[in-house]
C-alpha cells in the first residue's frame, strides 16, 4: 500500500518587473537578486501553464543563471558597486578624471568578484581558502596588481579619443597601494555578504522582520550519520574537513532550488522554503533528490580523501511559523513555533525507522505527483501536540525499491490518518 496525495492545480504566472524598486545603490545588487529569484528557468519538469507565462524582459537575461549563481553575481554587483564609489571620490580628490577611476574600478572589481565567488568560494578554492591569510592577501595584491595594469591600458585605449593622455606607468606605483586597499573594501563586503547571506542581508536592511511576522515555511532538516563513529575513526580534524566538504557540496542544491540555508548545525543543516514555492511541482522532493544525487557524484573523491563517503537522513515537515529579527551585537533573523520542532522529530523519525528521508503528512496530502515513492511509516505523537502526527518515507531517487518497501509491513489504515491510500 502506498500514499496517493491529492492533486493540485499548479498554475503560477510569475511577476513582473516591479516598478517601484528601490533607487538606493546599496539595494541595488540585493534587489536584483530578488529579481533574479522570480525567473528560474522553464524545464521540462515545470508545469505547461508556466511556458506561457508572461515574462519581464529582465527576467530573460536571469534564465540561464541558477539561483546560486544568481546570488554570485548580486553580491559581486554589490561590491563593484561600493568600489567604483571609493574609487571615483579617490580620483576626484586627486584632480583626475572621475571616469578613469570609475571605470578601472568596474574592471578590477568585476575581475576580483569573478575570481572570489567562482574560484575561491567554489570546491577548487577550497586550497586557497586553506592556506594563512597573509599568503592568501599576498596571492590577492599580485591578482589586483594584474587587473589594475590591464585596466589602465584598457580604460585609456577605450578613452583615448576623449582624454589623449598615455599610460601613466610612472603612477602606478604610487596608485597600486590605494587600488588594493579599495579591493579588500569589496573583498569584504563579498566575504561579509556570503557569510551572512544576501537574503538575510536584505531583510535586515529593509525591516522585513523587524516585528515578528506569520510566514507558511517548509522547512527540511538534515543530519550525517553516526557522526560520532566517524569522529572515532578518522579524528576530529579529519572529521571537520569531512563534514565541511559535505555541507558545501550540499548547500547549492538547496540554493538552486529555491531553498535558503537557515543554519548549518554540527554536521547538518535546516533549510527553508517558502510553502507554495516547496509544495509548487512537489519542488522539495526533487530538491532532496538533487541532494542525494550531489553526494553520490563526490562518493569517489570521499573515498580518496577520508577513506569513507559520508551517510545522512532527512526530515520535512511545513506549516505557521514566526520570523523576527533577534539578538542585539550580533543581529539574525530566527524561527519560531512548534514548526521547527516537528521538522526536527522527522529526522529523528527518519533515524529511528531506517530511513533516508521522513516527511510529515501535512507535506505529503499537499504534493501531487510522487505516489509511487511515498510510503507510510505510521504516526507518532508529538509534544505539545494532541493528535497523532502520521509520518511517510520518500524512496530517494535511484535508491532500490526493496529498502523503500521494507517498512510497508507496518502500514495502517489509510481512514485513521485522514489520507487515501492505494494498492501499490
Amino acid at each position: 500500500m502506498q500514499f496517493i496525495p491529492k492533486s493540485k492545480p499548479r498554475l503560477r504566472i510569475l511577476p513582473s518587473w516591479p516598478g517601484n524598486a528601490s533607487p538606493n545603490l546599496l539595494f541595488f545588487g540585493v534587489t536584483l537578486l530578488k529579481l533574479g529569484d522570480r525567473c528560474a528557468p522553464r524545464n521540462e519538469q515545470s508545469h505547461p501553464a508556466e511556458w506561457f507565462a508572461p515574462r519581464s524582459p529582465m527576467a530573460l537575461s536571469f534564465m540561464r543563471f541558477s539561483i546560486s549563481t544568481r546570488k554570485k553575481l548580486a553580491s559581486i554587483l554589490l561590491a563593484v558597486t561600493i568600489f567604483a564609489l571609493l574609487a571615483g571620490l579617490v580620483t576626484l580628490v586627486q584632480g583626475r578624471p572621475v571616469v578613469f577611476g570609475v571605470l578601472n574600478a568596474i574592471f578590477v572589481g568585476t575581475g576580483v568578484g569573478l575570481f572570489e565567488q567562482f574560484y575561491v568560494q567554489s570546491s577548487r578554492g577550497r586550497w586557497f581558502r586553506g592556506i594563512h591569510p597573509l599568503l592568501s592577501i599576498l596571492l590577492y595584491t599580485i591578482v589586483v596588481a594584474i587587473l589594475f595594469v590591464a585596466a589602465t591600458n584598457f580604460s585609456h585605449l577605450l578613452l583615448s579619443g576623449l582624454y589623449p593622455s598615455p599610460v601613466p606607468y610612472n603612477r602606478l606605483p604610487f596608485v597600486l597601494p590605494r587600488v588594493i586597499a579599495i579591493a579588500v573594501v569589496g573583498i569584504v563586503v563579498m566575504r561579509a555578504v556570503h557569510f551572512i547571506g544576501i537574503d538575510t542581508l536584505f531583510h535586515l536592511m529593509i525591516g522585513t522582520y523587524h516585528r515578528p511576522v506569520i510566514e507558511k515555511k517548509v522547512i527540511v532538516f538534515l543530519d550525517i550519520n553516526d557522526s560520532t563513529g566517524l569522529a572515532e575513526r578518522l579524528g576530529a580534524m579529519q572529521v571537520k574537513a569531512l563534514v565541511g566538504k559535505f555541507l558545501f557540496d550540499i548547500s547549492k542544491p538547496i540554493t538552486d532550488y529555491g531553498g535558503e540555508i537557515y543554519l548549518y548545525k554540527g554536521d547538518g543543516l535546516i533549510a527553508l522554503w517558502d510553502w507554495q514555492e516547496a509544495i509548487r511541482a512537489d519542488k522539495v522532493l526533487r530538491v532532496i533528490d538533487a541532494i542525494f544525487a550531489c553526494v553520490r557524484r563526490e562518493h569517489a573523491q570521499y573515498q580518496r580523501q577520508f577513506g569513507v563517503a559520508p551517510t545522512f537522513r532527512i526530515g520535512v515537515h511545513g506549516g505557521d511559523v514566526v520570523v523576527s529579527e533577534q539578538g542585539d551585537t550580533k543581529r539574525s533573523i530566527g524561527i519560531y513555533g512548534i514548526t521547527i520542532n516537528i521538522a526536527s522529530r522527522m529526522e529523528e523519525a527518519a533515524k529511528a525507522h531506517h530511513v533516508l528521508c521522513a516527511i510529515s503528512g501535512d507535506v505529503v496530502q499537499e504534493l501531487s505527483d510522487a505516489e509511487d515513492r511515498l510510503y507510510s511509516i505510521g504516526s507518532e505523537k508529538i509534544k505539545g501536540i494532541s493528535a497523532e502526527l502520521p509520518i511517510f518515507q520518500y524512496r530517494i531517487a535511484g535508491e532500490p525499491v526493496a529498502v523503500a518497501v521494507e517498512e510497508t509491513s507496518s502500514l495502517r489504515s489509510g481512514e485513521s490518518f485522514g489520507f487515501r491510500l492505494g494498492q501499490s
